[in-house]
């Protein structure tokens, strides 16, 4: 039954978020092939690389693969802010691991808006009450879009810390009676009541805000915006059957990796992550050599969380044990002397 809550829960948000993205950018036409599925749709541009790993022991690719996540997201050129984005949004599902927390934070302080934005969505994404503070923090962004992930970050792990941020939003050109004028950014105030600073918050983030718990990130958002239905419904499948954790979706999920379409090579190797055993971590560091960024990220993400001793069952609760009572002794009833009365 919670099975088919989520599904209903994603469709109607998946509708929502994507009917605000169609409004502030039109589809691009694509021809499809035969099969109705669109390749490589263009957004991101093919970045081939040779990363061998094939003589290292696993440790090495550990290492290997913290080497690409931490080289992508601290590249300096400005050419390569998508690279970063991508980096960082992988970086972003290595929930408790302290590396990938001050890779975060760093990032969240960077001078792009577009990073400290990918920052931010990563460490809500990540789900670590480790990472509250820092987004406390950007909630004093001067950026509006900043102020606002933040927000729904803070929000998705409970903690309501930004409410008066949704509320700015949620008024709209209305004045609130909200503390967040309060802070100092009277700007980033101003601009979230901006209808065009709104529209643009909404076109960047909408779709990820609300689909956010079902993993879908910003790029995935992109895809279904871009993309036919066909492409929609792959995706929108890969988070759904991400929920199975059996030997045959494993291993669709594999076979997946060689997908021509890249955000369904990126959702099979971010979900594959979950998984354990040498099949799954060979298939991984298999395409740490994928033309895609997202794809060989998010592939060097999940071998090191895969990679990971898998966590130990919850120790069974137990039983409550009868009380043994002591027996209580019958007193002892003299005999009825005999005799005539």
């Amino acid at each position: 039954m919670r099975f088919y809550k989520n599904l209903a829960l994603l469709t109607c948000c998946l509708s929502l978020g994507l009917t605000a993205l169609a409004q502030a950018n039109p589809p691009k036409q694509q021809q499809p092939n035969d099969n109705g599925i669109v390749g490589d749709t263009g957004e991101e541009a093919d970045q081939p690389v040779s990363i061998p790993v094939s003589n290292q022991t696993p440790a090495q690719i550990t290492e290997t693969a913290w080497q690409m996540l931490e080289t992508g997201a601290t590249a300096p050129k400005d050419s390569q802010e998508q690279l970063r984005i991508a980096a960082l949004n992988a970086i972003g599902t290595l929930k408790g691991i302290q590396r990938a927390e001050t890779d975060l934070q760093t990032a969240i302080k960077d001078p792009k808006v577009d990073v400290r934005v990918a920052a931010v969505v990563a460490s809500g994404t990540m789900e670590d009450e480790n990472m509250i503070p820092i987004l406390r923090q950007s909630l004093d962004d001067p950026a509006p879009e900043v102020v606002f992930a933040a927000a729904v970050s803070l929000w998705k792990m409970h903690d309501p810390t930004g409410i008066n941020i949704l509320y700015e939003v949620l008024a709209g050109d209305r004045k609130t009676k909200g503390s967040f004028v309060q802070t100092g950014k009277r700007q980033a105030s101003q601009d979230l009541h901006n209808p065009s600073t709104l529209a643009r918050i909404g076109a960047q983030q909408g779709a990820y805000a609300l689909l956010g718990p079902f993993g879908i990130g910003l790029d995935a958002a992109r895809l279904m915006m871009h993309s036919n239905n066909a492409n929609s419904a792959r995706v929108l499948t890969v988070n759904l059957l991400s929920q199975d954790h059996s030997d045959a979706t494993r291993d669709e999920f594999i076979a997946a990796l060689g997908d021509k379409d890249y955000f369904v090579r990126a959702g099979s190797a971010r979900v594959l992550g979950e998984f354990h055993g040498k099949e799954v971590t060979d298939a991984l560091a298999g395409i740490f050599g994928d033309s895609k960024p997202s794809v060989r990220f998010m592939a060097a993400a999940s071998y090191i969380r895969s990679s990971q001793p898998p966590p130990a069952p919850p120790a069974a609760e137990p039983q409550p044990q009868p009380d043994k009572k002591t027996p209580q002794r019958r007193p002892r009833t003299k005999p009825a002397t005999g005799g005539l009365q």
